[in-house]
């Protein structure tokens, strides 16, 4: 008996179609789940900060609490600053560089978990199991408006205010894509791999040194800079700090770059993630 010669090339051309499909299917399942979408999630943020004395304002005091050991460490220890501005201006530097690493951040750690934590939608067929990962990220971009807010007014007194903020929605769209694939794809390994939450939060701590968040990328190296390159925050950072304060290093068609690949992937992790989902019943 001859051996059966393993050739995926025989399949891989049916790869692009499947996504296709299963994208289809799960637009036309979010539109028609749009409105109970908005619900659970105005549900989801406030039991979020149910019963804590300051509610969501801990959002923006944890973001504040980070930025001042930020500020600390680059300001007071390594004597850090751009030259071209002040202390104020270089601590908008610092947090227009802090919001993004905070909105992924939060909402991976949310969202990892949010299969095995929602057991019961997971078995109800009036709500899309796909789309319980998309409410908890939901929840976290909603907080991190309240950040946002905060960092706007802090900006309002200075030179580094300027129509270049109406590009705002450009860098919240490209964060929520890209988390959205990052999601996706965790949430449906964790559920059958419960230790990955582990890995996760090393990796997050990992993220959160190898970001440009007190620097730029043209203070760096070239053989340093190499593997910042391979940081996806790295391309949210500088996207956001346009927005917000105007200042960026790397051209604009990076954003639209980052975007196409953040929509291919989406795509591809949303289809991996239907495919795992008869699955999830059978691990509570």
């Amino acid at each position: 008996m001859r051996l059966a010669i393993y050739k995926p090339w025989r399949w891989a051309h049916r790869v692009p179609l499947v996504v296709a499909a299963e994208m289809d299917t799960l637009l036309h399942r979010l539109y028609r789940a749009r409105h109970t979408l908005i619900a659970v999630t105005r549900v989801e943020f406030h039991k979020k900060y149910a019963g804590s004395i300051l509610g969501a304002l801990w959002y923006p005091l944890y973001s504040a609490i980070l930025l001042g050991i930020y500020c600390f460490v680059y300001l007071a220890i390594m004597s850090m600053k751009i030259p071209e501005m002040g202390s104020y201006e270089y601590v908008l530097f610092i947090f227009a560089g802090l919001i993004p690493f905070l909105g992924f951040s939060d909402a991976l750690m949310s969202g990892i978990t949010s299969i095995k934590s929602n057991i019961a939608l997971v078995k109800n067929a009036v709500f899309p199991v796909e789309l319980i990962p998309i409410k908890h990220i939901l929840v976290s971009m909603a907080g991190l408006t309240i950040t946002l807010a905060v960092l706007i007014v802090m900006i309002l007194p200075t030179s580094m205010l300027g129509a270049h903020m109406l590009y705002l929605p450009v860098p919240l769209l490209l964060l929520f894509l890209f988390t959205l694939a990052v999601v996706w794809v965790l949430a449906a390994v964790a559920v059958l791999v419960p230790d990955l939450t582990y890995l996760v939060n090393l990796l997050v701590l990992m993220l959160m040194f190898l970001s440009p968040i007190g620097f730029s990328l043209d203070r760096i190296p070239g053989n340093a800079a190499v593997v910042l390159y391979f940081n996806p925050m790295t391309y949210l950072i500088e996207s956001f700090r346009y927005a917000l304060i105007g200042l960026r290093t790397t051209p604009m068609w990076w954003d639209a770059a980052f975007g196409l690949v953040s929509i291919v992937g989406v795509s591809f992790a949303g289809a991996f993630f239907r495919r795992l989902m008869p699955m999830f019943s059978d691990y509570e």
